[in-house]
């Protein structure tokens, strides 16, 4: 008994010490799976092989997101200079409104000290931008990277899956291979089918978006539209975010702009939320929101951004396995899996 404790602590250590490359491999599987169900629509339409299906619709996903973000970077050049005047002009206007208060003035004038003090004071912002541009950079690098790995091994996955299948049911008994392959065969079909509908919801979002903030007259339409269908992938957390960048552009328009966007992502949220999302879900998967926001909260604890967008895919596979592992092989009950009607 005390070597079993003892191995399955050593298993939990071994797997949170490497909790981020299996996250890593989890979004793989996800892409994995995207490019998988993208492929056989295409087989559906054109009569090609599964791996050309694959490479056809990988290229064709390639080609589309670098032209939306080419797009956007396009627009963003053209009205930097507007956006440019107009962030001075908002920056002038909150320090006056800084300066008018007389607390704000004392701690400026307590700020500025006599000559050494400012000239140390700068050398330490100095040197505190230096490290925060640093760190930024590394992010950057470390994040292209991971994608990097994430699309390739997805790609992988996807043009041969029942290789890796094989190899993973291997490691079973082989009385009990047939059962853990059933197993993942409905946890992979449970998350093609969530993939399906939030794939239907992000582009609902992005292009409702799109027009709305153009109709409005909110510069980086096309990009700030992108920016809101992708991080509609995350539910409930990502609806939140993807309004902030959109709210931070048209406030340097005025309070009229700000108040139109607010409404129109208000709006397109609560629509998606309440009426696009569960039209959806009865054909595809649903999951409790209290669950759903308790898997976000602790993927977020865990890894942070990455385990915040992966939480509900994750809980979705948790949810099939304890289901049809326990409750229909262990209990003997009927199994209500994600989804299912009753």
């Amino acid at each position: 008994m005390a070597l079993i404790t003892i191995a399955t602590l050593i298993l939990i250590g071994f797997l949170w010490a490497i909790s981020s490359a299996l996250l890593l491999v989890f979004a793989a599987f996800l892409v994995a799976v995207a490019l998988d169900g993208l492929g056989r629509l295409l087989q559906r339409l054109l009569p090609i092989s599964r791996h050309l299906a694959v490479i056809v619709t990988s290229a064709a996903l390639a080609i589309g997101l670098g032209a939306a973000f080419a797009l956007g970077s396009m627009n963003v050049v053209a009205q930097a200079p507007q956006l440019q005047k107009q962030v001075s002009q908002s920056i002038d206007q909150i320090s006056a409104q800084f300066k008018s208060y007389q607390v704000a003035q004392n701690l400026l004038d307590e700020a500025g000290g006599d000559a050494t003090q400012s000239g140390s004071s700068a050398n330490k912002l100095s040197t505190q931008l230096t490290h925060e541009l640093s760190d930024a950079a590394s992010l950057t690098v470390t994040t292209l990277t991971d994608f990097f790995l994430i699309v390739i091994i997805g790609l992988y996955l996807a043009l041969d899956p029942r290789l890796y299948q094989k190899g993973l049911v291997r490691l079973f008994p082989p009385d009990q291979r047939q059962r853990v392959a059933d197993i993942g065969n409905e946890a992979t079909n449970a998350v093609r089918r969530w993939l399906t509908g939030r794939f239907v919801s992000m582009t609902v979002v992005g292009v409702v978006s799109a027009i709305g903030l153009a109709v409005i007259g909110i510069p980086f339409a096309l990009l700030l539209g992108l920016i809101a269908g992708l991080l509609t992938f995350v539910p409930y957390l990502g609806a939140i975010v993807s309004a902030v960048p959109a709210l931070l552009v048209a406030g340097l328009h005025g309070y009229n702009a700000l108040i139109y966007v607010a409404v129109l992502y208000l709006s397109l949220h609560i629509v998606e939320g309440y009426v696009l999302a569960p039209l959806i879900q009865k054909r595809a998967v649903s999951i409790a929101p209290g669950f759903l926001l308790i898997a976000q909260t602790l993927g977020g604890a865990i890894a942070g951004l990455l385990g915040i967008a992966l939480a509900t895919p994750i809980a979705l596979v948790i949810a099939v396995i304890v289901q049809l592992a326990y409750v229909r092989d262990v209990i003997g009950e009927e199994p209500h899996l994600p989804g299912a009607e009753g």
